[in-house]
């Protein structure tokens, strides 16, 4: 955690700091303050924790305080009457003397990535999030859908109340407690308010449709969007008695909307900077980016040369931007693009918001599998959401070219299936576009994933993953970009907005910010 003194401002990086991702960042001034994103710090997460050792929900916040995964905060957290985190005094200790969190007003949430978001199931349940209706939309469907517990309730919570033995326990016939979400530009049409079980009610705060700009106690706050690679990113503009204060979240030229983040940069060009907390992903790697467009036809050109093939395209969930890419490349090659349900109900949550979605999940065929037992949100889904198309591996099986799989690491069982229908030919493309930082866990994946497509005969794309390799700069992948801007693009911004004072986040490298800005007259914060 490091603290800054700017002026009459303080800055608080209990999270980004050094680190990439995990932004938990605290903004003090006039007496009040504002939660910049509230992320999950996946290094330091994986430095305790693995898929069997994980923290003790029974126990609240105790492991996660303890170890410093937390802000230690008092009043910041769940802790009420009819719901708590605290189930002893034990937990509670932990806070002994820690600085009063009653003057936060609220949360700014620049987008829906879990290093950004992660955390928010922790906060008090009245604390106001500020964001787009996308991203609200987003992490509601990511809720709905996974089978997470506490560390999953960004959006809305199960009551947790201390049970005969001391310990936390859920209360499973309390309706769902929802989160005040306030919603830059706009409210979702009505997504926000199904409950995502069958027999469980969506209560508590109401959301609200706000104005920009827009004000959080004192603060004055404006939000631009941002090209990233996940559908409504923002970048915040708060007003203080020093100046502006920037903070970028995550953000890129290179992709669809890389003209939003240039409008961003228009719109600040000619105001006076006080502050810029600027992320810094790429910093100390050479080179440019690829642009999406570029993804595209790299990912056209491969699949074209193998008409007849059964082909999978792996990449990430909440990549909206790279389904589109695909489903333009299946249209223009005669195929049509598979989907999951949870990629269907995504696009669902997103066209309640934006009607662009509402097309794209027309356009593509949903997975459709018989299980033993049907989640509310899928049954919903099949039952409510318009003009849904199924498709069945058997049904695939049948002209396998005539398909394009969004597949993933965690649906490669289901190219199983489809090859004890097609038969051992012809052989299939596994197309790796996704995010490739090798670490431990990473390569472990990716040595299962390959010993599963060489059994299935399907073929890894880029072949420069084969080798397993440890430095990510080993592999020139085009079938993926980065959703961060490359060094070159990060020093430019900074250029243009001019401010007097830099505070580096979701970087490893703070230090190159020196190097790049020794010519220029801004004071960067160590």
């Amino acid at each position: 955690m490091r603290s800054f003194a700017v002026g009459g401002l303080r800055v608080h990086v209990f999270g980004g700091w050094g680190e990439i991702g995990g932004n938990q960042l605290l903004l003090e001034a006039g007496g009040e303050a504002i939660l910049l994103d509230f992320g999950r710090p996946f290094g330091r997460w994986k430095e305790y924790f693995t898929e069997f050792l994980a923290p003790r929900s029974a126990l609240g916040l105790r492991d996660l305080l303890a170890l410093g995964l937390l802000p230690r905060l008092r009043g910041l957290y769940r802790d009420g009457r009819d719901d708590t985190l605290f189930p002893t005094d034990l937990e509670r200790g932990l806070l002994d003397g820690a600085p009063d969190a009653g003057h936060i007003q609220g949360l700014l949430l620049s987008h829906a990535h879990l290093d950004h978001s992660g955390a928010i199931a922790y906060l008090r349940a009245d604390l106001p999030i500020y964001t787009t209706p996308e991203t609200a939309a987003i992490l509601k469907a990511m809720q709905d859908t996974a089978q997470a517990g506490l560390d999953g309730e960004g959006v809305y919570l199960s009551l947790r109340r201390v049970n005969e033995e001391g310990v936390l326990k859920a209360d499973a016939r309390a309706s769902y407690l929802r989160r005040p979400y306030r919603c830059l530009r706009g409210l979702p049409q009505g997504f926000h308010e199904l409950s995502p079980a069958k027999t469980k009610r969506l209560e508590g705060h109401p959301w609200e449709a706000v104005d920009l700009p827009f004000r959080v106690g004192g603060f004055r706050a404006q939000a631009f969007p941002v090209d990233h690679s996940v559908p409504g990113t923002v970048a915040f503009v708060v007003e203080t008695a020093e100046g502006l204060v920037v903070y970028t979240g995550d953000l890129r030229f290179h992709g669809r909307a890389g003209s939003r983040t240039e409008a961003f940069l228009r719109a600040l060009e000619e105001e006076k900077v006080f502050l810029l907390i600027v992320e810094g992903t790429r910093l100390g790697r050479p080179g440019s980016a690829r642009t999406e467009e570029e993804v595209k036809e790299a990912l056209h050109e491969e699949i074209r040369r193998h008409p007849g093939a059964p082909v999978a395209v792996d990449f990430a969930p909440r990549n909206v931007e790279r389904l589109e890419s695909c489903l333009e490349v299946a249209r223009d090659l005669g195929r049509e693009l598979v989907v999951t349900s949870k990629d269907a109900y995504l696009l669902w949550a997103l066209s309640d918001v934006d009607p662009h979605y509402e097309d794209v999940r027309r356009s593509v065929r949903v997975l459709r599998e018989t299980k033993a037992q049907v989640r509310g949100w899928e049954e919903r889904l099949w039952e409510e959401a318009p003009g849904l198309r199924g498709v069945t591996i058997e049904e695939v099986a049948q002209a396998p070219g005539s398909f394009l799989l969004a597949f993933g690491f965690y649906e490669i069982n289901r190219l199983l299936d489809l090859r004890l229908h097609i038969g051992p030919e012809p052989e299939g493309l596994y197309i790796f576009s996704n995010s490739y930082w090798a670490d431990d866990e990473q390569i472990l994946d990716l040595r299962i994933l390959m010993r599963w497509l060489s059994e299935l005969n399907f073929r890894l794309l880029p072949e420069s993953l084969r080798g397993l390799p440890a430095d990510p700069l080993e592999v020139d992948n085009p079938y993926h970009t980065s959703g961060h801007a490359p060094e070159e693009d990060l020093a430019r911004l900074v250029r243009r907005l001019r401010p007097r004072h830099l505070l580096p986040v979701h970087t490893l490298h703070p230090e190159r910010w020196a190097e790049l800005l020794r010519r220029e007259e801004i004071r960067i914060l160590f």
